[in-house]
């Protein structure tokens, strides 16, 4: 049976729907086809136009008014307030992203190009606090920063202050230092691979035609690896500036953000035309600046999307030998610097005292008793468990079908499609959760679970989906035609050959999914309402009503979430069957 052919019909076997609908057969399209097409249409493309037709609407006595202007945008124009917000986003975020890539740049070179032994291990340790709550790392920083804290609480024993300061929580700097903390892992794992694509006979040529380390670096490392640097830089970027959580809790007033005046005309200020507006304004800035850092890092080509490479370990000469002490010593305090905000959260997990300052006033495991007694808790962590699963569940599916769908169907926009159906990994946060409740208001959904559920699925979707097709993307295509040729049918064929060697993609697909849904704070405030999923419980606790007892919940959350990397990475190794 020729390959086209196979690819024809692969698809719909694969979703299990082998009968066409009448309305899909008259427009041409299968099944799988159109379930995705209805997928761009509700979840991608409705919700944004409807953020732009929003933007330019009025509110009148608490309601929507049809009134087309421009008067949101000329009220955005006017106001300095709004340009004072706009401007620390962007150079907040900016900055974080900056001071993070000087650190993850450095750690990607040594893991990519120094280390010998135990690299997945080094990998894994950079990668893990992207799997640990969001909420954990920032709180950990406000143990650290705060009047209370432990960088107070040492520098006044030590004599270097006479008093506790207030200079290093709730200002610019300490906002600045949270968000390059949360960068780190991105940058480096996008940069990891440029690192260890590069031959190293290419770095001998330099060398023998007499370049200094500085020049080799200069013409050859550095052309090689900015571009990966910059998609880093950039999603670290979308992360940071859409999140108007962290600045709330860490900054102040001075760290006040674009991203809580959107929150707050969604929310108390009700005036979701002006909200939208500013969402629109923060969609283009924030388009611009990542613009200007990918046109800055042009790509050179020469190895950017060339797989398989075999990285050869530098010799080991003297120099090369110090120079990896040296590096050795600055990816351990890279790691220190990673891990010592959660070791004080494990820490305050066992302090028998309420006051979370040194010295500890004892051990005990009270609080992790109580988390058992907390109904308001548990009634939380039910409601996430039951959103993650349905979130799971769904998106695993949907986003294999679809994977499936783009690799295997004839569409000649099938790049186009992927880059849409990706378009919330690419939004940020704040906005994503006001696009998320314009779409469903716009279908009655009202707030709670279900609209949760679609929320979170808009965004974890696409991560199984871009995961199981980058694996079907390196299988070899005659496998397929060779088990139709043998007579099996397309639902066989997808079960014994293509899902044993896309089951891992699937499996981690999922557990990140899973990972993702059960952290969300950004979109899911938008869309829970009263029904507070543990996220949002939590964060109410340490915004009004702190205990201990948050401690010994964020405790649990990593060490769950510790578990689940390490299934994940031992079940999502696909075999080596198939692979190109």
């Amino acid at each position: 049976m020729p390959a086209s052919s196979v690819t024809e019909t692969l698809p719909a076997s694969a979703l299990g729907s082998p009968a066409h609908p009448a309305w899909l057969s008259r427009l041409g399209l299968k099944p799988s086809t159109g379930i995705l097409l209805l997928w761009l249409v509700l979840i991608v493309l409705v919700p944004n136009l409807l953020l732009i037709g929003t933007s330019f609407l009025k509110t009148k006595s608490g309601f929507l008014a049809f009134d087309p202007s421009f008067d949101n945008y000329l009220r955005l124009w006017k106001s300095t307030g709004f340009w004072v917000l706009l401007e620390r986003t962007l150079r907040l975020s900016f900055l974080s992203c900056v001071a993070g890539a000087l650190v993850a740049y450095p750690l990607a070179f040594y893991v990519g190009r120094v280390v010998r032994r135990h690299k997945p291990f080094l990998v894994l340790l950079i990668v893990l606090p992207l799997w640990i709550s969001l909420l954990m790392r920032v709180f950990a920083w406000r143990l650290i920063l705060g009047q209370s804290g432990v960088l107070n609480n040492f520098l006044v024993s030590s004599g270097l202050l006479d008093k506790p300061s207030e200079a290093f929580l709730y200002t610019s700097s300490s906002v600045i230092l949270v968000f390059a903390y949360i960068s780190i892992p991105f940058i480096f794992i996008s940069t990891l691979s440029a690192f260890e694509k590069i031959p190293q006979s290419l770095l001998e040529a330099s060398k023998d035609s007499g370049a200094s380390a500085f020049q080799t670096f200069r013409f050859v490392v550095w052309p090689l690896t900015r571009r990966s640097l910059a998609i880093g830089f950039s999603l670290a970027f979308l992360v940071t500036v859409g999140d108007y959580v962290t600045p709330a809790m860490v900054g102040g007033v001075d760290g006040t953000t674009i991203g809580v005046l959107i929150a707050s005309q969604f929310g108390m200020a009700n005036n979701w035309p002006y909200g939208a507006a500013v969402a629109i304004v923060l969609i283009l800035s924030v388009g611009s600046v990542l613009a200007v850092v990918l046109v800055l890092c042009p790509s050179r080509g020469i190895l950017l999307g060339d797989e398989g490479v075999r990285v050869m370990a530098p010799p080991q000469t003297p120099g090369a030998r110090v120079g990896a002490l040296f590096s050795g010593v600055g990816f351990t305090a890279a790691i220190l610097f990673l891990y010592a905000p959660l070791a004080l959260i494990f820490l305050f997990s066992l302090n028998d005292s309420t006051l979370q300052t040194f010295p500890m006033q004892g051990f005990s495991t009270r609080w992790y008793s109580e988390l058992v007694q907390n109904e308001g808790l548990l009634t939380a962590a039910r409601r996430s468990l039951v959103v993650a699963f349905f979130v799971v569940t769904f998106s695993t599916v949907v986003g294999t079908g679809f994977a499936l769908a783009l690799h295997y169907s004839r569409l000649s926009c099938s790049r186009l499609v992927e880059v849409a159906l990706a378009l919330p990994l690419a939004t940020p946060g704040v906005v994503l959760g006001v696009v998320m409740v314009l779409g469903t208001e716009w279908l009655s959904i009202p707030s709670g679970l279900v609209r949760t559920v679609i929320g979170q699925s808009s965004f974890v979707m696409p991560v199984t989906l871009m995961l199981v097709l980058a694996r079907l993307r390196r299988l070899d295509p005659t496998l397929v035609e060779a088990s139709l040729d043998a007579g099996a049918t397309r639902l066989q064929t997808f079960a014994y050959v293509l899902l044993p060697l896309i089951r891992g993609s699937i499996t981690g697909g999922a557990l990140l999914g899973l990972t993702l849904s059960a952290d969300d704070v950004m979109v899911t405030l938008f869309l829970a309402g009263p029904s507070q999923t543990l996220p949002i419980w939590v964060l109410n606790q340490m915004r009004f009503g702190f205990t201990p007892t948050v401690n010994a919940v964020f405790v649990v959350l990593a060490v769950a979430c510790v578990l689940l990397v390490l299934v994940a990475t031992r079940t999502s190794k696909p075999s080596s069957i198939g692979a190109r």
